[in-house]
């Protein structure tokens, strides 16, 4: 009994264990990719997995074991798979024979997929037949066999010469322009043995490059060829690496005849040695200028200007316009924006200052305007010429003139001659400058025209009209007030006397000349002095002026104090001479003489003074220059003087550099921690309160890494200079480092006078900088803590006056904020962001998640947006918010967006190698990236090297960055991606501070509608309109409109009715994992063929110039 039940026990596990083996085997076969049918001898289905009815096109409850497959081709024939003509009996022996014999090439048809079937036999003798679907590899033979005649008919029209050459260097392949740069008539002949085109010289050459095209390598050369028939070119060529269709390494060689290029070269060489000839010999200096208002100018034309001259000899209008004389210069911007709109060529004189040492020069210019066939401006190209010397010699002749000539010979004066009688006849010149109509009579009495002049110079007129006779010559300037609209102008009168030989008068010459703008000039110039003056005194400069026409000198304050000479005192040179050591007397006395008598234009030394008032010894730093009259005579003689007693100490110039910073003559830290424990020391026993103020340059870097450390150094220095005026004198200001500063400000009476102070400083910072006729935009950021309010000790103060100073940057920058104790939790948070982004690029946690975007009307997947993601600690995705302040770090922010393009570029490399359909990726590109000025050329590099087309990847950048820093890059970066074929995307529109011109200005492709917008417009009706308007206007600017945020099939169907093109958001699908987006791709295909079609709303096309 017992040895029953074992063996029962066994037989059970026996069977058990078939039945998985069964279970197992029926998991695999209804699991496996191909279709399978196991027929029994009999002819009928012993056995299909469920793959089969779907292959053969046939109903699958109708497809079950049993079936014969006779009854099979009558649902095959009846489903219409076959022609009606032929029988059952036919189909039958068709059917049987098929599955007989195993042939690749025998393919069947089933909805329009290539089914290949593959026969075999069972033990049983059961016959099995599985069928594969060959779909896709039929597809790419015909896709490859259409590439290939699209190759060569591409090779065929090409213009340039097309040869192949293998692995031996034997030509394979050529052109038709190929054999007509040869003079061949065929290939053969081409080819043929013992035929060359190349020159000796160019042999050797010509198998090194073959040899490293067959290596891999891409080369670049030019050569000479010589044809069959004698013929000799110069041509550059392409060689490139190529595969023959069996897969034989090949060299692909494209060359272009550059012959007539490479003459049209040598005589532009010729011609511009000419040019430059002429050039020198007439002193013009020419100039071309973009469409933009750039020039590339000659060296002539910037030392012309007294500029240096530019590595790239360019400069933009707003910065030669600054050139111009400033009563030239609205003249001038008013008739070049006149010439721009309508004429073909441009003439003017106008005057510069020049920048090295402030001369005024007189510029006679001539340009031509060219336009393309629409009459849009293209260029403009033209020639200055310095006219200085005809200008003043033309003066010159006109002042002689009027005091010794009939002044009809003085062109360009409002002439008038009198009779003996008085009555004068004025020429039309004289009635336009005073303002009288054309028609007015020209013969007139003083009477008649006395009351135009002003009523403060009318004496002057009639005492030399009482008192003509009395001498020959007569010259005044008074003011007239215009009859037509009451201007008054300057004007200068010179009047000469004929007489006849008893001294009898026989008539009076005059003429009139308007002096109204060198007049201005003049009031210009001393108002200019004035602000020098001030200046000067603002620096601590004390300045000596001498005028030398009216032989009066005059010192400046600062410069009394210096010397020690009183307010009262007259400023006589024995004086100052006086306070100068007696060593040192001569060479002072020297150094004025050599400045007035005009031996030199600019001197500096040092001398050592004894003080008039104190008898103090001091070392003084003297600058003195001279300026000139139109006629070279010395004008003025200007001298600054320092005191620089304590640079000229040698032990006390060690302290200072000990204690200083030697860029910014500021306190270095070292001497600003001495003065804060100082002031905190004095506060604890006064019972005061001391305010520390740390202040930090914003976006200092990029001047650094964009114009220069020497600018970056200049740019310190004037914000140094700044924070000295703004500054108490009790304060003390330190630079404590690259572009941080600092500020002691001690025996405060409350938080509200550092505030204060700090308002000052940012109020001032916000004053443009200029260095060397360039605009400086720097801003300033600052944080504030007091003792002891917000310390006890030092290093507390300073400690949280850096932590309001992080606080003041991340609110913005360029602002102030006052340290408060939360700021010590926003630290630690902060830091701990930005520690875990940098983590999280280290590790490679950063992942790029993608959502799909949909076409709305078909529901067909257009493309992916790639969102950031990061693999936290515990294994969980995060989301960027955990990251934000990571965001604010420039350096962080680049490595973020770097290291997401890199991941996008690996999956859309994967996706392609598995044909899968993912049309785009759209990456978002912070305006960190393109503050890197090689951003474009960084990302097409990495596509070249993926094999990835440029239409598969897209760019979406934010309003901001068409509004912050480095906006040129901005323009240069989306220019060339958008020049070599990725489309760039706006991304959260309607969200930002950007216009509307932006959408001209940069090569947008794609508008995407701001989800705050969409998920709201159902409620709104105010966000419903933003919506419509968004879509309506990039409908009439032929842009794509993308809404993203879409929630429910509600908001899907109100877009579609607005005409919105494409669509995102989660009631489609959140953003999945890159393993996810085939599985994603295929579900919403199968989704958007079982939709009803919707047929698209019409669309307004505009073209965007």
């Amino acid at each position: 009994m017992g040895q029953h039940d074992g063996g029962q026990a066994d037989l059970q596990q026996e069977n058990a264990r078939l039945r998985d083996q069964v279970a197992l085997l029926s998991d695999a076969l209804e699991n496996m990719r191909h279709a399978l049918c196991m027929f029994d001898p009999e002819g009928r289905i012993a056995y299909c997995n469920s793959r089969y009815p779907e292959v053969v096109g046939l109903p699958a409850e109708r497809i079950k074991p049993g079936l014969h497959a006779r009854d099979l081709m009558a649902m095959a024939k009846e489903a219409g798979f076959y022609p009606p003509e032929r029988t059952i009996d036919d189909l039958e022996v068709f059917f049987w024979n098929n599955l007989s014999v195993a042939d690749p090439q025998r393919q069947i048809k089933r909805n329009g997929r290539s089914l290949v079937v593959h026969p075999g036999h069972a033990p049983s003798g059961r016959m099995i037949a599985t069928f594969e679907d060959v779909t896709a590899e039929v597809e790419a033979q015909a896709a490859l066999h259409d590439s290939e005649a699209r190759l060569r008919a591409i090779l065929e029209a090409m213009p340039d010469c097309v040869k192949i050459f293998d692995p031996n260097g034997r030509l394979v392949y050529i052109n038709p322009q190929g054999l007509d740069q040869l003079q061949a008539p065929d290939l053969e002949s081409a080819s043929a043995a013992g035929t060359s085109t190349i020159p000796p010289e160019y042999l050797d050459q010509c198998r090194d490059v073959h040899s490293r095209v067959i290596a891999g390598e891409r080369v670049v050369w030019r050569f000479e060829i010589v044809g069959l028939r004698g013929r000799r070119s110069q041509v550059e060529a392409h060689a490139v690496p190529f595969r023959l269709p069996d897969g034989t390494p090949a060299h692909l060689c494209i060359s272009r005849d550059i012959t007539e290029r490479m003459n049209a070269d040598d005589a532009l060489r010729r011609s511009e040695q000419r040019l430059r000839l002429v050039q020198e010999a007439s002193g013009l200096a020419d100039f071309e200028t973009d469409a933009h208002g750039v020039s590339h100018c000659s060296d002539k034309f910037f030392e012309q200007c007294g500029m240096p001259v530019p590595p790239d000899n360019r400069i933009d209008f707003a910065t030669w316009i600054e050139i111009v004389h400033p009563d030239d210069r609205a003249r001038m911007i008013e008739e070049v924006d006149a010439a721009l709109v309508s004429e073909v060529s441009f003439s003017c004189e106008f005057r510069i200052v020049r920048r090295d040492n402030g001369q005024i020069r007189w510029i006679s210019s001539r340009t031509l305007i060219e336009r393309d066939a629409e009459g849009r401006l293209v260029g403009t190209v033209g020639a200055h010429h310095d006219i200085t010397e005809r200008r003043e010699a033309e003066n010159a002749l006109r002042l002689s003139e009027q005091r010794l000539r009939l002044v009809q010979e003085a062109t360009g004066l409002a002439d008038f001659e009198a009779g003996p009688d008085g009555v004068a006849h004025f020429s039309p010149n004289v009635l336009k400058q005073m303002g009288l109509p054309e028609d007015h009579p020209t013969r007139l009495k003083v009477e008649d025209w006395i009351h135009l002049v002003h009523p403060d110079d009318r004496e002057i007129v009639n005492r030399i009209v009482r008192n003509v006779r009395d001498q020959d010559t007569h010259q005044c300037e008074f003011r007239i007030m215009r009859a037509d609209n009451g201007e008054v102008r300057w004007i200068a009168s010179n009047l000469m006397l004929e007489r006849d030989g008893n001294g009898n008068i026989l008539r009076s010459i005059g003429a009139h000349l308007d002096i109204t703008e060198h007049r201005q000039a003049e009031a210009a110039l001393r108002e200019s002095e004035e602000r020098f003056r001030l200046a000067a005194e603002a620096a601590g400069l004390g300045v000596w002026d001498y005028d030398a026409s009216l032989g009066k000198r005059e010192w400046s304050g600062r410069l009394r104090e210096i010397f020690g000479i009183s307010a009262h005192a007259s400023a006589t040179l024995e004086r100052a001479t006086a306070c100068v050591h007696a060593s040192h007397r001569a060479r002072f006395t020297r150094l004025l003489a050599q400045v007035r008598e005009g031996t030199a234009e600019r001197l500096k030394d040092s001398f050592r003074i004894r003080r008039a008032d104190d008898r103090e010894a001091r070392w003084i730093e003297i600058n003195a220059w001279r300026t000139h009259t139109t006629g070279g005579k010395v004008r003025r003689v200007i001298m600054t003087a320092r005191d620089v007693t304590e640079e000229k100490t040698a032990e006390q110039r060690v302290r200072w550099s000990a204690s200083h910073d030697g860029l910014t003559r500021l306190a270095n830290r070292s001497y600003f921690q001495e003065k804060l424990d100082e002031a905190v020391g004095t506060a604890r026993e006064k019972q005061l309160a001391v305010g520390v103020l740390v202040l930090d340059l914003d976006h200092f870097k990029q001047v650094n890494d964009t114009l220069g450390h020497d600018v970056g150094d200049a740019l310190l220095k004037m914000v140094a200079a700044r924070l000295r005026e703004v500054a108490r004198a009790s304060d003390t200001v330190a630079r404590l480092g690259g572009d941080e500063f600092a500020i002691v400000v001690p025996e405060l009476r409350s938080e509200i006078d550092l505030i204060q102070l700090a308002r000052r400083i940012q109020d001032r910072m916000r004053e443009p900088f200029v260095h060397q006729g360039r605009l400086l935009d720097s801003r300033v950021s600052s944080g504030a803590a007091m003792f002891p309010e917000h310390g006890l000790t030092t290093e507390e103060v300073l400690k949280n006056a850096d932590m309001a100073l992080y606080a003041a940057k991340a609110a913005g920058r360029a602002t102030m904020m006052m340290f408060e104790p939360h700021m010590r939790d926003d630290l630690r948070r902060r830091t701990a962001m930005v520690q875990q982004a940098r983590t999280a690029i280290r590790d490679e946690q950063m992942v790029p998640y993608y959502q799909p975007k949909l076409d709305l009307v078909g529901g067909a997947v257009e493309g992916f947006e790639a969102l950031l993601r990061w693999r936290m600690p515990n294994g969980r995705i995060g989301l960027p918010a955990a990251l934000q302040a990571a965001f604010e770090d420039l350096e962080v922010a680049a490595a973020i967006s770097d290291r997401m393009i890199e991941r996008v570029i690996a999956d859309m490399r994967r996706w392609l190698d598995r044909g899968t359909p993912f049309r785009h990726v759209a990456v978002n590109a912070s305006a960190a990236e393109f503050r890197r000025d090689n951003f474009a050329e960084r990302v097409l590099e990495q596509l070249r090297r993926a094999e990835i087309p440029t239409h598969c990847f897209q760019l979406e950048v934010t309003e901001t960055v068409f509004l912050g820093r480095g906006a040129e890059y901005v323009h240069r970066a989306l220019a060339l991606l958008s020049a070599q074929g990725v489309k760039i995307a706006l991304d959260d529109f309607g969200t930002g501070y950007a216009s509307l011109r932006h959408l001209k200005e940069f090569p947008v492709d794609i508008i995407k509608i701001d989800r705050s917008f969409v998920r709201d417009m159902e409620a709104d009706p105010g966000d419903e309109a933003i919506v419509r308007a968004v879509i309506n206007l990039g409908k009439s600017l032929n842009i794509s409109v993308v809404a993203e945020g879409i929630e429910a099939e509600s908001q899907a169907e109100r877009l579609l009715d607005f005409g919105c093109d494409f669509g995102q958001g989660f009631v489609f699908s959140p953003a999945v994992g890159a393993s996810r987006v085939p599985g994603l791709i295929s579900r919403l295909a199968d989704a958007a063929r079982a939709r009803p079609p919707r047929p698209r709303q019409p669309r307004l096309v505009a073209t965007r110039d």
